[in-house]
């Protein structure tokens, strides 16, 4: 069992309040006891203690559309908030621009709110089908099929191809719904240290003769770190080895590549990349997933991921706002010359200024930061000023290397950069969270 989560269930029993200060999420989750609610008593006081301190600057409800600001109902004074949004993934701007908008509306008025139906029975639209299509081209497949969710695209599409005679070879830093994928398929899987090509052809080795099916699974952008996988040596030791590949585009769609069209395109492999799977919530600016593959294989996952087949399909007014912004990504470049910009700008002047931030060639910024605490502290004081970022803490990244995720959009304004650059930079200062001898090396290579 955890000691702190020991600990901290002594600490509710005893006082009724838990000191948040000395806990982390991943302190909470092995409490040994009869009755499983137990280990919601300790975690709910001190998610309360980290609310009472101001740290907790999670789900702050918006009240107007994601755009480069918004307007938020601040938890803690209880009055409309102007904030500079910088933690969504709504990377071009697409969620609420005029084309997407009006295209949603319309397919209402035609279609309904719902699509009535899971996807195998009358969930099944003509603008479903258009929208796979237009998927499948963009990703330099054979056929597509959409997912609630990006996270049922990996759950469905995983669960429905490995088997347990074949191994899932997975970089350490994969997104959760690769290692639940995993997991709930009863595959055997294999890990390797984040973007190292020797430790994964040591895995490819090992798993020769000892498994039957190989699947090399990562993501096109890590989505905590903003870098891009080593597609092309991971493509080499794939055919070395007889292994397929899998590659989750979910914040690299609409962002990365010559053409916006994600990993395979930025690397300029369209067409050789076995599996790609994503979401159509990020840069695409609406909700669902996708796999996209051969017309074999996306046709075995319909009727095998059980994901799709047990879930209430798109809803038309949805596929038909996701089928406009693909067409805004194919006739509006500027949007992510834009956004790439911005995200330069805001490398260069945060790291010339001092601050430890992680270089990036996607829309993802990291600012780590060390101590948990420490950004919890931060996390308060950037809200207060007018800034909308995510604080990432331990388990999401290793202890003592918590940091900011920051999104820029295509949309903000110079003025909107220059006005957050100035509130990070300030903060940053306040509580020495910069670079120095002793912190430098908390910034990944």
């Amino acid at each position: 069992m955890n000691k702190k989560s020991a600990l901290a269930y002594l600490e509710v029993k005893n006082t009724g309040r838990l000191n948040s200060d000395y806990y982390t999420l991943a302190d909470f989750n092995d409490l040994e006891s009869d009755d499983i609610f137990d280990k919601a008593l300790s975690k709910y006081w001190y998610i309360y203690d980290y609310k009472e301190k101001g740290y907790y600057t999670h789900q702050r409800p918006l009240i107007t559309a994601c755009d480069n600001r918004v307007l938020i109902k601040d938890p803690w004074t209880n009055k409309i908030k102007e904030m500079i949004m910088m933690g969504s993934n709504n990377y071009l701007g697409l969620t609420n621009h005029p084309k997407v908008i009006e295209a949603g509306i319309k397919a209402t008025e035609k279609y309904g709110a719902g699509p009535g139906s899971v996807p195998l029975f009358a969930g099944t639209y003509n603008l479903t089908q258009k929208l796979e299509k237009k998927l499948a081209a963009l990703k330099g497949c054979e056929d597509a099929v959409i997912f609630p969710s990006g996270y049922t695209a990996n759950i469905g599409t995983i669960n429905a191809l490995l088997r347990s005679e074949d191994v899932a070879i997975i970089d350490k830093l994969a997104h959760a719904s690769i290692i639940d994928g995993c997991k709930l398929s009863g595959t055997n899987i294999q890990v390797f240290h984040h973007q190292n090509i020797e430790k994964l052809e040591k895995k490819l080795k090992l798993s020769q003769k000892k498994y039957r099916g190989k699947l090399i699974i990562v993501d096109g952008v890590y989505s905590m770190h903003g870098d891009i996988c080593l597609l092309p040596e991971i493509k080499k030791l794939a055919d070395m080895y007889n292994a397929r590949i899998m590659v989750d585009d979910a914040h690299a769609t609409g962002v990365i590549g010559k053409n916006g069209k994600g990993t395979a395109d930025y690397y300029e492999m369209e067409g050789q990349i076995d599996i790609v799977t994503g979401t159509l919530s990020k840069a695409l600016g609406g909700i669902g997933g996708f796999l996209a593959s051969t017309k074999e294989v996306v046709e075995y996952v319909r009727l095998h991921g059980r994901s799709f087949f047990f879930s209430t399909a798109l809803p038309p007014a949805i596929c038909s706002s996701l089928i406009t912004a693909l067409e805004i990504i194919e006739d509006e470049p500027d949007r992510r010359e834009k956004l790439h910009k911005n995200v330069k700008y805001i490398y260069d002047r945060l790291s010339s200024n001092g601050l430890n931030v992680t270089p990036t060639e996607s829309a993802i910024l990291g600012l780590v930061v060390g101590e948990e605490l420490t950004l919890r502290k931060m996390s308060k004081r950037i809200h207060e000023l007018g800034l909308y970022i995510n604080p990432v803490p331990f388990p999401a990244v290793p202890k003592g290397h918590a940091k900011f995720r920051i999104s820029p959009m295509a949309t903000h304004s110079q003025n909107d950069i220059d006005e957050a650059c100035d509130i990070l930079e300030k903060v940053c200062y306040e509580f020495n969270a910069v670079k120095s001898e002793t912190n430098m090396n908390l910034i990944p290579s």
